[in-house]
């Protein structure tokens, strides 16, 4: 993109040109204070400039062009680079091609963040080039309103929507072949022929439209993953929300090769590639909140599968406190993270929250004064004042090299986003007894369970029960909805089956949920995070130098103060934020 070059400040260039006086620019100023809005917005509210002045000096400000927009007619191959949804999110639209490999195209904001990173979203080859113009906000909205048709209704299923999509597809089509319009290119209809690869893109304006539909239903209904599924005979849509998979309504089977496409176009992917796995991200913007998705394709013998992990990042707060922590276990994280070397392990299942509670524990430690350092994959939340890197084992940019490069950078933090080999747990290990602190997970079922896993990698027990400070297994349940939790007293059957007695129900406030439109009928709305933090103490730093078995471990931490997962989830149950169900399914009993 071509830079303006330095810039002076819009008061300073009005003051200079004698369009206002300072008085007035101050008055604007003091009004701004009040408002929010930008210094030219507010000038033009109070009359002291009118909106065509504003936006040449702005041009003079940045060194750009205005662009005259009212008789512009956009080519249909630039309306395909810069999809509807993209183009009312950004309020950027690319108006022509002034030369090849070249894109102009027109802002109403000068200082638009967007324009930083246009190639990204956009479906453009790599290697354009993006000129800048600017133009009236008004005008910007006008020649985008004449260039779409209306966005689909909000609140329409997507049942309506696609049938709307295929009679726009047709329409378009019919004019096509009748001469009617010179700008639509005539393709073959999606799924006439599966075994023929010719056409499979189609009508861009549709797949676009379901493309985004589908995005947007599963950050609305707060899905944690989009499953899209292809069947011989059809497509299977799922949504993981509060951890189980529900099914919705699909596009037509005509379009999966279409979606798949547009899917990886969108993560930057070889759409033409269907034979190996492909990883990539997206990375947009919903209700003015950023939403990253870790994309996965997979081929299938009927097509290929599609799995996109949602990162809402909007949503997300990053504090141990927000996280359903035992004040001892809070306490215990404390005084972990503010050692100054070690090592802090997190474990378990996949999506059960891990690296949540890493990045929670960055934040808390999160200071310019210290070099915290991180290797991930990928890199899921941006943190400020952080070095982060992403693995790229193709590249051999493995967690193993990256860690021996961390330790020639004088960090004081490192955080690992996954010990997965010997030699990265050697290397981590020695950084913990070599005065850093290591921030780590681990796929184990339980907090005991690590430490053994730790030794079998081949890491000398001595060093094991040294090097690590603490260890934190987790795993989520359905939270009971708030719209529709009432009271209840759990039956004599249900304390048999969870082992407790009658006195359990001492100041309980057990709850469950009945069921309404918020939570879908299911009775749950969410998922809190239980957990099972072990300490390592005296006597538990003695039990792993002593070589000592799992179940022995496990003996020994439990008699220091650990509590296990169940014990915490059982507790839960008790305050009402779970069922005794969700209890019994996602914790394992103690043996």
């Amino acid at each position: 993109m071509a830079g303006p070059g330095k810039t002076r400040r819009l008061g300073e260039v009005l003051v200079e040109e004698g369009i206002i006086t300072p008085e007035q620019l101050q008055q604007a100023l003091d009004k701004q204070k009040e408002t929010s809005r930008s210094l030219g917005s507010t000038l033009v509210d109070l009359n002291f400039l009118t909106e065509e002045a504003l936006y040449q000096f702005l041009a003079i400000q940045h060194g750009m062009q205005v662009a005259d927009v009212h008789e512009v007619v956009v080519p249909a191959d630039l309306l395909r680079v810069c999809p509807e949804a993209v183009a009312r999110r950004l309020m950027v639209f690319p108006i022509s091609r002034p030369k090849p490999g070249v894109i102009l195209v027109v802002t109403a904001s000068p200082e638009n963040p967007a324009l930083l990173h246009l190639d990204y979203d956009m479906v453009v080859p790599q290697g354009t080039v993006f000129e800048v113009a600017i133009c009236p906000e008004s005008e910007l909205k006008d020649l985008i309103d004449r260039h779409y048709k209306p966005q689909v209704a909000a609140g329409k299923g997507l049942e309506e929507t696609l049938k709307e999509l295929e009679t726009e597809q047709e329409d378009a089509m019919l004019k096509a072949m009748a001469g009617g319009e010179n700008d639509v290119e005539v393709v073959k209809r999606l799924g006439e022929d599966d075994d023929d690869d010719s056409g499979t893109i189609g009508d861009e304006g549709p797949v676009i439209k379901m493309c985004n539909y589908i995005l947007d239903e599963a950050v609305t209904k707060g899905a944690s993953d989009i499953h899209f599924n292809c069947w011989e005979k059809k497509i299977v849509l799922r949504y993981r929300i509060d951890g189980v998979l529900r099914e919705y309504p699909a596009p037509p089977p005509k379009f999966k090769r279409a979606i798949a496409s547009r899917f990886k176009i969108m993560s930057r992917l070889d759409p033409m590639e269907r034979r190996k796995p492909q990883d990539g991200r997206i990375k947009y913007k919903f209700r003015g909140r950023s939403v990253d998705l870790r994309v996965s394709s997979l081929p299938s013998i009927w097509g290929e599968n599609i799995v996109m992990r949602v990162i809402d990042q909007g949503t997300q707060k990053l504090d141990l406190k927000n996280m359903n922590f035992t004040e001892e276990q809070l306490k215990a994280f404390e005084d972990a993270y503010l050692a100054p070397y070690g090592m802090i392990l997190v474990t378990g299942p996949t999506g059960s929250g891990k690296t949540t509670t890493l990045y929670s524990v960055l934040t808390a430690i999160n200071d310019p004064v210290m070099n915290i350092m991180t290797a991930e994959d990928p890199v899921e939340y941006r943190l400020p004042h952080i070095i982060q890197s992403q693995v790229n084992p193709i590249q051999g940019l493995t967690f193993a090299t990256v860690l021996k490069s961390f330790l020639r950078q004088d960090p004081d933090v490192i955080m690992v986003g996954e010990i997965r080999d010997k030699e990265t747990a050697d290397i981590a290990v020695k950084a913990a007894l070599t005065g850093h602190l290591v921030i780590s997970t681990l796929h184990t079922n339980d907090a005991p369970a690590t430490i053994i896993r730790m030794v079998d990698m081949g890491i000398d027990s001595m060093y094991v029960g040294t090097a690590v400070l603490i260890v934190c297994a987790q795993k989520l349940l359905r939270r009971i909805c708030k719209d529709c939790a009432e009271p209840y007293t759990p039956t004599p059957e249900e304390l048999v089956e969870a082992h407790l007695g009658p006195e359990f129900l001492a100041n309980g406030a057990f709850r469950k949920g009945r069921g309404c439109t918020v939570c879908n009928g299911s009775g749950f709305k969410g998922r809190v995070a239980v957990h099972e933090v072990l300490r390592i103490n005296a006597q538990v730093r003695k039990a792993i130098f002593d070589n000592k078995d799992l179940k022995q471990l496990k003996a020994v931490a439990i008699a220091s103060g650990m509590r296990t997962m169940r014990m915490v989830a059982l507790d839960d149950w008790k305050r009402g934020l779970t069922t005794l169900e969700e209890v019994l399914v996602e914790t394992a009993e103690d043996k």
